[in-house]
């Protein structure tokens, strides 16, 4: 059986991917699973209840440590002969954790972005194998599986032509939840970018990950920011970048992101070729590709189920990280934090940024972002 230890699990993403899965496999003994947090949040997703909790520790079929207590800190720094950790607390704390397992662990997966603070990836760095241990984890890049496995190959077949452009679209009419203001301190460039950055450069790569190779090439043009009324994190809330990947042809690419904009969500990738186009409904799970004469001419779907295929292919020593859903390389994962803390600098315009109403459309943040500058000039 294998032993598996989940940190962070009272949060919204554990509850929504990794606590479902997880619980039901040590319910059914397939694994040896501890559960560990800081004792805050709450656990704002009720998953699991803590009705249910207290009847899986009665059972012991689930651990629970929780290291704002003592005695559970001291059993949390004896922990040893790990088969998996995810990580799955605050981005700040992301490096320092993985650290604390790092000789004891076979497998260490840490959720988007690697880390917020780029001189914490120094801690585990060093260590011998690194590479071999820790690996970044991306929910938006395990949904798109199946279809960037293909990606390349429908490229090199010029299915849609040369390509022209890549956009991706991660809009959120609703704020930022109060219990998520916190983790999400840095604001979208942290949260919403590395998916629009792990998607996007995984197309052209051979892999259904995004190369370190290929996320090397990415240059950026413009980073253009705004941040919604009242919003009370320091980080802004949307962001358009536009960037290029530099391979023999450059790809043009631009990310649009953000919280409370527009009415209704957006979540779309567009792969643009002088012979066609491919096109993601991401919300739906749904792709399908049209020729110059905008005929249908492919069609299928994404990873719907991602949760449970990414966390037991995981679990599975036998796969390689090509083979797990979501997955991609320590170096990837750092390379994306590197492009991140750029953003950061080169955003635009200076200062404060501008102000939208909550579900404004991009067009109207657009237009404030413009004006500031203009004044600016």
């Amino acid at each position: 059986m294998k032993k598996v230890v989940l940190l962070g699990f009272k949060g919204d993403a554990c509850g929504k991917i990794y606590n479902p899965v997880l619980i039901d496999l040590a319910k059914k003994g397939k694994i040896d699973l501890i559960c560990v947090d800081f004792g805050l949040p709450e656990n704002v997703l009720n998953s699991p209840s803590l009705k249910e909790m207290e009847t899986l520790l009665k059972s012991r079929k689930v651990s629970y440590l929780n290291l704002s207590d003592p005695a559970d800190k001291i059993a949390y720094q004896n922990l040893s002969d790990i088969d998996v950790v995810f990580i799955v607390t605050p981005d700040i704390t992301h490096c320092k954790i993985a650290n604390d397992f790092l000789g004891k662990a076979k497998r260490i997966f840490i959720e988007k972005p690697l880390d917020a603070i780029l001189r914490n990836v120094r801690i585990i760095e060093d260590f011998p194998n690194v590479e071999k241990i820790v690996f970044g984890y991306d929910h938006y890049l395990a949904k798109f599986y199946p279809f960037e496995v293909k990606t390349d190959i429908w490229l090199k077949e010029n299915l849609i032509g040369k390509l022209e452009k890549i956009e991706f679209s991660l809009l959120e009419p609703g704020k930022i939840p109060n219990h998520r203001l916190k983790a999400l301190d840095k604001g979208m460039i942290y949260d919403f970018f590395p998916h629009a950055l792990a998607v996007i450069v995984a197309v052209p790569s051979p892999f259904a990950y995004p190369d370190v190779k290929f996320l090397k090439k990415v240059k950026l043009h413009r980073v253009l920011t705004a941040k919604y009324l009242g919003c009370k994190i320091n980080g802004v809330t949307f962001g358009k970048i536009d960037f290029e990947i530099s391979l023999k042809e450059s790809i043009f690419c631009q990310a649009i992101i953000g919280k409370g904009v527009g009415k209704f969500p957006e979540k779309t990738l567009r792969i643009i070729g002088t012979e066609g186009e491919i096109f993601v409904d991401i919300q739906k799970f749904y792709y399908f590709i049209l020729n110059k004469e905008k005929k249908k001419v492919k069609e299928g779907k994404l990873l719907s189920d991602y949760p449970k295929e990414f966390i037991l292919s995981a679990l599975d020593f036998k796969k390689k990280l090509s083979q797990i859903p979501g997955a991609l390389p320590f170096e990837s994962a750092k390379e994306i934090l590197y492009i991140l803390d750029e953003a950061r600098w080169i955003k635009q315009p200076l200062g404060k940024p501008p102000i939208y109403k909550i579900n404004s459309s991009v067009s109207e943040i657009e237009k404030k972002i413009e004006e500031r500058i203009s004044k600016k000039n």
